[in-house]
């Protein structure tokens, strides 16, 4: 398969994923979803995503990375649930919250999920998580 161009990534999209995770990692998200969508939906991906609804300034930063923790244990979607407990630490939220907002899952869709989702946070991401205030808190297993 032929090399594809390197995507931009919208200026709003990129200042966002970098306070979340890191440009890189950013980069990484799109260079991975540049393998499967064109040019034009990466950009709306991306403008809809990070420089739209996670700039909002209505909710704290923090609360919506919560809030997309809890959606991620609902769906059962294990890598976007990592990378947005890494989002959720590095806005703030303590271990403990965020294995709360986890374990409040387990009404919504029982502890199935919620049993998955907090073996996923203390046995794959919370031994990994990097001391708060380093820009790049992501686990060297979820840099790709």
């Amino acid at each position: 398969m032929a090399q594809r161009k390197k995507t931009k990534i919208p200026s709003k999209a990129m200042k966002r994923g970098t306070a979340l995770w890191n440009k890189a990692f950013t980069e990484k998200i799109a260079e991975d979803m540049s393998t499967w969508a064109d040019d034009e939906f990466m950009k709306l991906f991306m403008d809809f995503c990070y420089g739209g609804l996670y700039d909002r300034n209505i909710l704290p930063q923090k609360t919506r990375e919560l809030c997309a923790v809890a959606a991620c244990v609902m769906a059962n979607a294990h890598p976007q649930l990592k990378t947005h407990i890494i989002a959720a630490w590095n806005c703030g939220a303590s271990k403990k919250e965020i294995i709360e907002v986890i374990i409040q899952m387990a009404t919504y869709c029982g502890m199935p999920y919620m049993l998955q989702a907090a073996r996923i946070a203390w046995n794959e991401v919370f031994p990994n998580l990097k001391k708060r205030g380093n820009v790049a808190a992501i686990p060297d297993g979820l840099k790709k």
